[in-house]
Protein backbone atom coordinates (compact mmCIF):
# COMPACT_ATOMS: atom_id res chain seq x y z
CA UNK A 1 0.00 0.00 0.00
CA UNK A 2 1.24 3.46 -0.78
CA UNK A 3 0.59 6.81 0.87
CA UNK A 4 1.36 9.95 -1.07
CA UNK A 5 2.85 13.14 0.30
CA UNK A 6 2.39 16.54 -1.41
CA UNK A 7 4.79 17.76 -4.03
CA UNK A 8 6.73 20.87 -3.11
CA UNK A 9 8.22 23.48 -5.43
CA UNK A 10 11.12 25.62 -4.26
CA UNK A 11 12.31 28.32 -6.69
CA UNK A 12 15.36 30.46 -6.03
CA UNK A 13 16.74 33.14 -8.31
CA UNK A 14 19.90 35.21 -8.58
CA UNK A 15 21.40 37.59 -11.12
CA UNK A 16 24.85 37.75 -12.68
CA UNK A 17 25.63 41.06 -14.39
CA UNK A 18 28.38 41.66 -16.91
CA UNK A 19 29.97 44.75 -18.43
CA UNK A 20 28.99 45.66 -21.97
CA UNK A 21 31.34 45.49 -24.96
CA UNK A 22 31.18 47.67 -28.04
CA UNK A 23 30.16 45.05 -30.61
CA UNK A 24 27.52 42.33 -30.33
CA UNK A 25 26.81 43.43 -26.79
CA UNK A 26 23.57 41.45 -26.38
CA UNK A 27 25.23 38.04 -26.23
CA UNK A 28 25.81 35.66 -23.31
CA UNK A 29 29.47 35.07 -22.52
CA UNK A 30 28.99 31.46 -21.40
CA UNK A 31 26.73 28.51 -22.23
CA UNK A 32 23.91 27.78 -19.77
CA UNK A 33 24.50 25.12 -17.13
CA UNK A 34 21.49 22.78 -16.78
CA UNK A 35 21.64 20.05 -14.16
CA UNK A 36 18.75 17.65 -13.44
CA UNK A 37 19.39 14.99 -10.82
CA UNK A 38 17.57 12.57 -8.55
CA UNK A 39 18.18 11.75 -4.90
CA UNK A 40 16.76 9.20 -2.48
CA UNK A 41 16.99 9.60 1.28
CA UNK A 42 18.03 6.56 3.27
CA UNK A 43 14.86 4.54 3.80
CA UNK A 44 13.28 5.03 7.22
CA UNK A 45 11.58 2.04 8.84
CA UNK A 46 8.81 2.11 11.45
CA UNK A 47 7.61 -1.15 13.01
CA UNK A 48 5.90 0.37 16.05
CA UNK A 49 2.42 0.92 14.60
CA UNK A 50 -0.31 -1.69 14.87
CA UNK A 51 -2.63 -2.71 12.04
CA UNK A 52 -5.31 -0.59 13.69
CA UNK A 53 -2.93 2.41 13.65
CA UNK A 54 -2.04 1.87 10.00
CA UNK A 55 -5.72 1.62 9.09
CA UNK A 56 -6.04 5.28 10.11
CA UNK A 57 -3.43 6.47 7.60
CA UNK A 58 -4.76 8.39 4.63
CA UNK A 59 -3.67 6.63 1.44
CA UNK A 60 -4.30 6.93 -2.28
CA UNK A 61 -4.61 3.17 -2.71
CA UNK A 62 -7.89 1.79 -4.04
CA UNK A 63 -8.85 -1.40 -2.22
CA UNK A 64 -8.50 -4.15 -4.86
CA UNK A 65 -11.01 -6.29 -2.95
CA UNK A 66 -13.72 -3.65 -3.35
CA UNK A 67 -15.24 -1.08 -1.03
CA UNK A 68 -17.54 -3.63 0.60
CA UNK A 69 -14.62 -5.71 1.87
CA UNK A 70 -12.90 -4.55 5.05
CA UNK A 71 -9.17 -5.21 5.07
CA UNK A 72 -6.41 -4.51 7.59
CA UNK A 73 -3.27 -2.66 6.56
CA UNK A 74 -0.22 -4.76 7.29
CA UNK A 75 2.23 -2.26 5.86
CA UNK A 76 2.58 0.82 3.72
CA UNK A 77 5.15 3.09 2.14
CA UNK A 78 4.75 6.75 2.96
CA UNK A 79 6.61 9.47 1.13
CA UNK A 80 6.36 11.83 -1.79
CA UNK A 81 8.58 13.19 -4.52
CA UNK A 82 9.86 16.65 -3.63
CA UNK A 83 10.87 18.86 -6.54
CA UNK A 84 13.46 21.55 -5.87
CA UNK A 85 14.44 24.13 -8.47
CA UNK A 86 17.14 26.76 -8.40
CA UNK A 87 17.85 29.13 -11.28
CA UNK A 88 20.08 32.10 -11.93
CA UNK A 89 20.16 34.61 -14.77
CA UNK A 90 22.86 36.62 -16.44
CA UNK A 91 22.25 40.21 -17.51
CA UNK A 92 24.12 42.77 -19.52
CA UNK A 93 23.21 46.44 -19.86
CA UNK A 94 24.10 48.94 -22.55
CA UNK A 95 24.37 52.32 -20.82
CA UNK A 96 24.24 54.13 -24.17
CA UNK A 97 20.81 52.76 -25.14
CA UNK A 98 19.62 52.04 -21.57
CA UNK A 99 18.73 48.53 -22.64
CA UNK A 100 19.34 45.18 -20.94
CA UNK A 101 19.55 41.60 -22.15
CA UNK A 102 18.68 38.62 -19.94
CA UNK A 103 19.65 34.97 -20.33
CA UNK A 104 19.74 31.72 -18.39
CA UNK A 105 22.97 31.17 -16.52
CA UNK A 106 22.26 28.08 -14.40
CA UNK A 107 19.33 25.79 -13.71
CA UNK A 108 19.44 23.05 -11.09
CA UNK A 109 16.53 20.69 -10.44
CA UNK A 110 16.42 17.86 -7.91
CA UNK A 111 13.70 15.20 -7.76
CA UNK A 112 13.96 13.97 -4.20
CA UNK A 113 12.40 10.80 -2.73
CA UNK A 114 11.89 10.59 1.04
CA UNK A 115 10.47 7.10 1.77
CA UNK A 116 9.32 5.57 5.05
CA UNK A 117 8.21 1.94 5.24
CA UNK A 118 5.72 0.93 7.93
CA UNK A 119 5.15 -2.72 8.86
CA UNK A 120 2.48 -3.50 11.44
CA UNK A 121 3.75 -4.46 14.87
CA UNK A 122 1.75 -7.70 14.64
CA UNK A 123 4.45 -8.88 12.19
CA UNK A 124 7.78 -8.38 13.99
CA UNK A 125 11.14 -8.48 12.16
CA UNK A 126 12.24 -11.97 11.28
CA UNK A 127 8.75 -13.34 10.72
CA UNK A 128 7.63 -14.54 7.32
CA UNK A 129 4.87 -11.95 6.99
CA UNK A 130 7.19 -9.12 7.98
CA UNK A 131 9.57 -10.10 5.20
CA UNK A 132 6.74 -10.53 2.70
CA UNK A 133 5.30 -7.09 3.50
CA UNK A 134 8.74 -5.50 3.36
CA UNK A 135 9.29 -6.97 -0.09
CA UNK A 136 5.99 -5.51 -1.26
CA UNK A 137 6.70 -2.04 0.13
CA UNK A 138 10.13 -1.97 -1.48
CA UNK A 139 8.37 -2.39 -4.81
CA UNK A 140 6.72 0.99 -4.19
CA UNK A 141 10.10 2.60 -3.65
CA UNK A 142 11.45 0.99 -6.82
CA UNK A 143 8.53 2.48 -8.77
CA UNK A 144 9.33 5.95 -7.39
CA UNK A 145 12.97 5.58 -8.41
CA UNK A 146 11.97 4.59 -11.93
CA UNK A 147 9.52 7.48 -12.13
CA UNK A 148 12.00 10.17 -11.04
CA UNK A 149 14.67 8.85 -13.40
CA UNK A 150 12.23 8.96 -16.29
CA UNK A 151 10.98 12.45 -15.59
CA UNK A 152 14.41 13.85 -14.79
CA UNK A 153 15.39 12.94 -18.35
CA UNK A 154 12.17 14.37 -19.80
CA UNK A 155 12.48 17.60 -17.83
CA UNK A 156 16.12 18.00 -18.77
CA UNK A 157 15.34 17.66 -22.48
CA UNK A 158 12.39 20.07 -22.26
CA UNK A 159 14.37 22.75 -20.43
CA UNK A 160 17.37 22.44 -22.72
CA UNK A 161 15.20 22.73 -25.82
CA UNK A 162 13.39 25.79 -24.51
CA UNK A 163 16.51 27.53 -23.25
CA UNK A 164 18.39 26.97 -26.48
CA UNK A 165 15.39 28.17 -28.50
CA UNK A 166 15.06 31.30 -26.39
CA UNK A 167 18.67 31.84 -25.41
CA UNK A 168 18.45 35.63 -24.92
CA UNK A 169 15.55 37.82 -23.87
CA UNK A 170 16.03 41.36 -25.09
CA UNK A 171 17.22 43.94 -25.58
CA UNK A 172 14.51 45.37 -23.35
CA UNK A 173 14.39 48.77 -21.66
CA UNK A 174 16.47 48.48 -18.52
CA UNK A 175 13.44 49.53 -16.48
CA UNK A 176 11.78 46.26 -17.62
CA UNK A 177 14.57 43.95 -16.47
CA UNK A 178 12.77 42.60 -13.42
CA UNK A 179 9.54 42.11 -15.37
CA UNK A 180 11.46 40.19 -18.04
CA UNK A 181 13.07 37.93 -15.43
CA UNK A 182 9.67 37.30 -13.85
CA UNK A 183 8.28 36.36 -17.27
CA UNK A 184 11.12 33.91 -17.91
CA UNK A 185 10.78 32.43 -14.44
CA UNK A 186 7.04 31.92 -14.99
CA UNK A 187 7.79 30.24 -18.29
CA UNK A 188 10.15 27.80 -16.59
CA UNK A 189 7.65 27.10 -13.81
CA UNK A 190 4.99 26.34 -16.43
CA UNK A 191 7.24 23.75 -18.04
CA UNK A 192 8.10 22.29 -14.65
CA UNK A 193 4.45 22.05 -13.63
CA UNK A 194 3.57 20.32 -16.90
CA UNK A 195 6.04 17.54 -16.16
CA UNK A 196 5.44 17.30 -12.41
CA UNK A 197 1.70 16.96 -13.04
CA UNK A 198 2.36 14.20 -15.58
CA UNK A 199 4.79 12.57 -13.15
CA UNK A 200 2.24 12.61 -10.33
CA UNK A 201 -0.44 11.11 -12.58
CA UNK A 202 1.82 8.31 -13.81
CA UNK A 203 3.04 7.69 -10.27
CA UNK A 204 -0.50 7.16 -9.00
CA UNK A 205 -1.19 4.72 -11.81
CA UNK A 206 2.07 2.80 -11.37
CA UNK A 207 1.73 2.61 -7.59
CA UNK A 208 -1.84 1.34 -7.88
CA UNK A 209 -0.59 -1.40 -10.19
CA UNK A 210 1.74 -2.52 -7.39
CA UNK A 211 -1.29 -2.75 -5.08
CA UNK A 212 -3.11 -5.15 -7.38
CA UNK A 213 -5.39 -7.98 -6.23
CA UNK A 214 -2.88 -10.56 -7.48
CA UNK A 215 -0.07 -8.91 -5.50
CA UNK A 216 -2.14 -8.72 -2.32
CA UNK A 217 -3.08 -12.37 -2.69
CA UNK A 218 0.54 -13.32 -3.33
CA UNK A 219 1.67 -11.58 -0.13
CA UNK A 220 -1.18 -13.04 1.95
CA UNK A 221 -0.54 -16.58 0.71
CA UNK A 222 3.25 -16.43 0.95
CA UNK A 223 3.19 -17.41 4.63
CA UNK A 224 1.25 -19.88 6.69
CA UNK A 225 -1.10 -17.93 8.95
Amino acid sequence: MNAFAPLFLIVMMSLISQPVSAANWCNPSTAPSINIRTATDQITYNFSQSERDLNKFSTSTVNPYGNNIITDVGGLMKGGIETQQKMSFGTITNPNTRQTCVWHDTMDIVLHIKPTIFVASEFPPGTCMHNAIMGHEHKHIQVDREIVNKYAALMGAAFRNDIMQYRVYGPVPSSNTNATISMVKTRMQTILKQYTDAMSQERRMRQQQVDSLDEYERVNKSCKR
